[in-house]
C-alpha cells in the first residue's frame, strides 16, 4: 500500500478521473451560492444540484472535485472519536446521465487497489437489499466473494437516508459503501471503516406528502460518489486517527504550545485539543467564505463552533484569546489547496478573535448562571433543565446548547434539547431566520426556475427595456396573474435593467408596466441568476408571459453608482493607510456608503487623510472601465476579490484609472470619478476587535454634511467663547476643571459612606457563623460602593455584603464576600445575576465580588432585599468549615 501525503492523494484522485473524461472542478464555497435550502455545503454533489435535477446547463456530463464540506450532526462526538469532524474534505466523481453503476464500481476498485495499492483482502462492500445489479457487479466484475458483500436496508444504503420511508421528495437512490478493515487491536465496532460511497440516483420520488410518494425511475440516471478524504489519508499513513495526520497535527502542536501542556491522545485534555483543532479549521473556512458568527442560521452555527472551542481552551488553562492564533496554521496546511483562506486570513483572524473576546466577557456570567440553576434544580430534586431555560442561557448569556449540556451533566442534570430547538425555532421565525436544510426542496421559485432560463441583466447599459414576465410569486404560491389584491408580489422577468441586490449594493427601484397595468418595484433581489422584482400592482393585472416595459428609478441608480465607485476608492485608500487591512463587509445605498475593514495593528488612519486621498481621485476624474475576463487573468492583474462573494470562471473587472483600483465587481458604477462630486466621512470607529467601520456620503450629501459640521463648530465657538482653532485647548481646560470637581465630590461621598458603614454592620443579619450586611447608600457611585464593601469585609470576619445606590437616577449594585465564604462555595456573581434585572440592568463578576448597573432606580430597594435573602439562603446551604 502506498504511503501518500494529503496533497499527493488529492492530486492522484483528480488525475485518475480526469484521465477518464471527468472535468476537474474547483471546490464550491461552504456557503451554497443562492441556495436557501442549505445552510452549508455538506457534500460534493451540492454544487451540481441543477445537473442532478436535470435543469442544469454545464457543458459536461462527468465531473470530479475535492470539496470542502461542513456538517454538525456529529458535533457532540468530535474529538472523542478518531474520525468525526465538522469541517472535512470530500473527494467525488459525478456522472449526469452518462455512466452508471458498472463504471462507478469498477473505477472505485481500480483506484483503491491499483493506484493506491490497498490489498484487496482488506476491502469489503455493502449494497442495498434490493440492488441485485450492484451485488452482481461486485461478484461478477470485481470478483468479491459473497462473504464480503453485505446487503443492508434503507437507513444504511439508500440516499437520502431512509428516503423510501421518510426522506424528502426528489432524486434518490441506493448506494454501495466500501469498507477498509483496520485489523486487530481496534474496537470491533470500529474495525470496518467506510472510505468510499457511490450513490446511484436512479429514482425520483414525488407525492403530496414528503416521503410517501412513489419511487419513479429517473429519465437521467446519475452517479454521486463521496470519498472520505481524511479517513483515507489516515489509512494510507498507517495512523490510528485522522487527527494523527499532517492535516491536524500541526494545529494540535501549536495549541499545545499555547496551552503550555503536552498532547496526550488518551486523555480528557486530548479530546479537547482534537476538538479545538477541528473547530479551528471549521471556523477559519466558514469566515473565509463569508459566514461570520451571529445568532441566526449559518452564523449561529459558526458562533456555536467557536464558543465550544473557546470553552475547551478555558478548561485547558488558556486565559487569553487563542483560537485566532491557530488560523495561520490552518492556512499553511490547506491554503495551497484553497487560496481563498490565505487571501482572507486577516479577516478570518479578526472575526474569530472578536467572537472569542465577546464570549469571554460573558462566559463567567453564563457559567455562574448555570451553576445557580443546577443548584436550584438539585435542591428541588429535579434532573432535567427545560428547553426554554436552556435557550434563555443562549439568548441572554451566549451559552450554546452543547456547553449547557456539558456543564449540567456534571451535576447529573440532563437538558431538554428538543425544547431548546423548539424555542430556537420560534426565535428564528420571529427574527426571519428560519432555514430549511434539505437539498431538494421544491417551492414556487424552484417551479419557475425549472422551466425558465436565468434573467438576462441589461442594467450596465440600459435603464429601460422591454421584457416578458417569466413567473409570478404571491406569498408562498406561484400564480399566473397578479393584481393589487395580492399585496406584496415578486415578478421574475426574462430580461431586466433592474440590479438585484448583491456585493453590498442594494437592489434597484422603479416600475414595470404593461398596456393596462402598472407594478411599483420597491426592491430587487438576485437569486441563482434570477432577478426577483419585489413590489405591488398599483392598478390593472399582470400575467405570466405578458410583455411589459421595465424602467428603473434613474435618480436612485445614479446615487448608488456614485457611492459604489466611491467605495472602491475608499477601499484603496484604506489599504494604503492600513497595511494588511482586508475588506470585511460593505453597504452601498443611494444615501450613504458603509465599509468594514479588518486590521492587524490598532492604528487607525486619520479621517482627514482618508477624505484627502479619496477626493484627490475624485478631482482627477479618472475613467472607470469594466471588462469581462477569466478569473485567473483577473488575479494575475492584481484584482481584489470581495469578502464573502463567490465567482465563476468568467468575472467582471472594474478598473479605475491606470490601476488606481482593480476589483472584481458586478455592480453599477459611474463612467468617471469626477461624477462622484465629493466625498466626506461621517463616521470612523471600530465596531469589533480588529474591525473598523467607515461611513461616508458623496455628492450633494457630502456638501450638506460639511455644512452641518460647520454649523456645529460655529455653535461651539459661540458657547465656549473661543475661535474654532482655540476649541481643542478650551475643551481640554474644561475637562481638567470637571475632573478636579469630580475628585472633590468623590472625597465627600467616601466620607459619607464611611460614616454609614457602622450603621449597616449593626443591622447585619446573622446566618450561622456568617453575616449578611445589606443596605442602600443614596448618592454613592459604583466606586464608593466597592470601597464600602471593602470596609465592611475589613471589620467583619465572615460576611456577605449587598449594597445599592442611586447616583443621579442611575442605580448600582454590588455583592461581595470574604474569602473564607467563597472557599466554602458562595458565589457573588450568581447573586448579582439574579437581582440585576430588578433595576432593569445586568452585571457580573467573580465569586468574591460582582457588580451591576441598571436603568430603573425604583427597583433598587427590592433588589438589595432580594440579594440579602438569596445570600442568606446560599449561606445556609454552604458546606461546613473543615475541622
Amino acid at each position: 500500500m502506498k504511503r501518500l501525503s494529503a496533497t499527493e492523494l488529492r492530486a492522484a484522485y483528480l488525475a485518475f478521473f480526469a484521465e477518464r473524461g471527468h472535468t476537474v472542478r474547483p471546490s464550491d464555497s461552504l456557503i451554497p451560492e443562492n441556495d436557501p435550502t442549505l445552510l452549508f455545503t455538506g457534500a460534493g454533489m451540492n454544487q451540481f444540484k441543477d445537473m442532478f435535477l436535470g435543469v442544469g446547463n454545464l457543458p459536461f456530463k462527468r465531473a470530479t472535485t475535492c470539496q470542502k464540506c461542513l456538517r454538525t450532526g456529529d458535533l457532540e462526538v468530535v474529538g472523542a472519536t478518531p474520525r468525526h469532524h465538522t469541517f472535512f474534505e470530500m473527494l467525488g466523481n459525478f456522472s449526469f446521465g452518462d455512466y452508471f453503476k458498472k463504471e462507478a464500481i469498477e473505477w472505485a476498485w481500480e483506484f483503491l487497489t491499483g493506484v493506491l495499492g490497498i490489498p484487496e483482502g482488506k476491502l469489503s462492500v455493502t449494497v442495498h437489499t434490493t440492488d441485485d445489479e450492484a451485488a452482481e457487479l461486485w461478484r461478477g466484475r470485481i470478483g468479491l466473494p459473497a462473504s464480503r458483500i453485505e446487503r443492508r436496508g434503507d437507513h444504511d444504503n439508500f440516499w437520502p437516508a431512509d428516503a423510501p420511508a421518510q426522506g424528502p421528495n426528489g432524486p434518490c437512490g441506493p448506494c454501495s459503501e466500501i469498507y477498509y478493515d483496520l485489523g486487530e487491536g481496534v474496537n470491533e465496532a470500529d474495525r470496518q471503516l467506510e472510505i468510499w460511497n457511490p450513490v446511484f440516483t436512479q429514482f425520483d420520488r414525488s407525492g403530496p406528502v414528503p416521503g410517501e410518494g412513489a419511487l419513479n425511475p429517473l429519465r437521467q440516471k446519475n452517479i454521486d460518489t463521496g470519498m472520505g478524504f481524511e479517513r483515507l489519508v489516515a489509512v494510507l499513513q498507517g495512523v490510528k486517527s485522522n487527527f494523527d495526520t499532517e492535516l491536524f497535527m500541526p494545529i494540535i502542536t501549536r495549541l499545545s504550545q499555547i496551552a503550555g501542556r503536552a498532547y496526550v491522545f488518551d486523555s480528557a485534555s486530548g479530546v479537547k485539543m482534537r476538538r479545538i483543532a477541528d473547530h479551528a479549521r471549521a471556523a477559519a473556512f466558514c469566515v473565509a467564505d463569508g459566514a461570520t458568527p451571529g445568532n441566526v442560521g449559518r452564523r449561529y452555527v459558526v458562533r456555536k463552533i467557536i464558543r465550544r472551542a473557546v470553552r475547551d481552551g478555558v478548561d485547558l488553562g488558556i486565559s487569553e484569546p487563542f483560537l485566532h492564533k491557530l488560523a495561520p496554521v490552518v492556512s499553511t496546511i490547506l491554503g495551497p489547496t484553497y487560496p481563498e483562506l490565505p487571501g482572507q486570513l486577516a479577516t478570518v483572524q479578526s472575526a474569530i478573535e472578536n467572537e472569542e473576546v465577546q464570549f469571554r466577557r460573558t462566559l463567567d456570567k453564563g457559567l455562574a448562571r448555570i451553576s445557580l440553576l443546577a443548584a436550584e434544580l438539585t435542591a428541588r430534586h429535579r434532573t432535567t433543565l427545560d428547553g426554554e431555560a436552556a435557550f434563555a442561557l443562549f439568548a441572554e448569556q451566549g451559552m450554546p446548547l452543547e456547553i449547557v449540556k456539558e456543564e449540567m451533566a456534571g451535576a447529573g442534570i440532563v437538558v431538554d434539547a428538543a425544547g431548546f430547538e423548539a424555542a430556537m425555532a420560534r426565535h428564528r421565525e420571529v427574527s426571519g431566520g428560519a432555514t430549511a436544510d434539505t437539498v431538494f426542496e421544491v417551492g414556487p421559485f424552484e417551479e419557475i426556475r425549472a422551466g425558465r432560463p436565468p434573467t438576462r441583466f441589461l442594467g450596465h447599459t440600459e435603464q429601460k427595456a422591454p421584457a416578458k414576465i417569466a413567473g409570478i410569486i404571491a406569498g408562498d404560491r406561484r400564480v399566473e396573474q397578479a393584481t393589487s389584491a395580492h399585496g406584496d408580489v415578486a415578478l421574475i422577468l426574462d430580461r431586466t435593467p433592474f440590479y438585484g441586490e448583491s456585493g453590498g449594493q442594494v437592489g434597484d427601484r422603479g416600475r414595470i408596466a404593461s398596456r393596462g397595468a402598472e407594478f411599483v418595484v420597491h426592491d430587487t433581489k438576485r437569486v441563482e441568476g434570477y432577478h426577483l422584482h419585489l413590489g405591488r400592482v398599483r392598478h390593472g393585472a399582470l400575467s405570466v408571459d405578458e410583455p411589459v416595459e421595465a424602467q428603473i428609478d434613474a435618480a436612485w441608480r445614479e446615487a448608488v453608482k456614485k457611492n459604489h465607485t466611491a467605495t472602491h476608492l475608499l477601499h484603496q485608500a484604506l489599504r494604503r493607510r492600513m497595511p494588511g487591512a482586508a475588506q470585511a463587509g460593505s453597504l452601498v445605498a443611494p444615501d450613504r456608503l458603509r465599509f468594514d475593514v479588518s486590521f492587524t495593528r490598532r492604528e487607525f488612519p486619520d479621517l482627514a487623510d482618508l477624505e484627502r486621498d479619496v477626493n484627490a481621485l475624485v478631482l482627477a476624474n479618472l475613467p472607470v472601465r469594466t471588462e469581462e475576463m477569466p478569473l485567473a487573468r483577473a488575479r494575475e492583474l492584481g484584482a481584489i476579490a470581495l469578502f464573502g462573494e463567490k465567482y465563476g470562471d468568467q468575472v467582471r473587472l472594474v478598473n479605475i484609472g491606470d490601476g488606481a483600483s482593480r476589483e472584481l465587481c458586478g455592480g453599477t458604477h459611474v463612467a468617471g470619478t469626477g461624477e462622484i462630486g465629493g466625498f466626506r466621512v461621517t463616521s470612523l470607529a471600530p465596531i469589533a476587535a480588529s474591525v473598523l467601520r467607515v461611513e461616508a456620503v458623496t455628492g450633494a450629501a457630502a456638501i450638506e454634511a460639511a455644512g452641518r459640521d460647520r454649523a456645529v463648530l460655529a455653535a461651539l465657538s459661540t458657547a465656549l467663547k473661543a475661535r474654532a482653532e482655540e476649541l481643542p485647548r478650551r475643551v481640554e481646560a474644561l475637562q481638567g476643571e470637571v475632573k478636579a470637581l469630580r475628585k472633590e465630590l468623590d472625597e465627600v461621598k467616601n466620607k459619607q459612606a464611611r460614616g454609614g458603614v457602622e450603621d449597616l454592620i449593626r443591622a447585619a443579619r446573622r446566618v450561622g457563623d456568617a453575616a449578611v450586611v445589606a443596605g442602600v447608600a443614596p448618592g454613592a457611585g459604583a466606586k464608593n460602593l466597592r470601597e464600602m464593601s471593602d470596609l465592611v469585609k475589613g471589620k467583619v470576619r465572615s460576611v456577605v455584603v449587598v449594597l445599592g445606590s442611586d447616583e443621579d437616577g442611575k442605580p448600582n449594585l454590588v455583592v461581595a464576600a470574604t474569602r473564607d465564604l467563597v472557599e466554602r462555595g458562595f458565589d457573588a456573581g450568581a447573586v448579582i445575576k439574579e437581582i440585576a434585572p430588578k433595576i432593569g440592568g445586568g452585571g457580573g463578576g467573580r465569586k468574591e465580588f460582582a457588580q451591576a448597573g441598571g436603568k430603573d432606580a425604583a427597583g433598587l430597594h427590592a433588589a438589595v432585599e432580594a440579594g440579602a435573602d438569596l445570600a442568606a439562603r446560599m449561606l445556609g446551604g454552604l458546606h461546613p468549615l473543615s475541622p
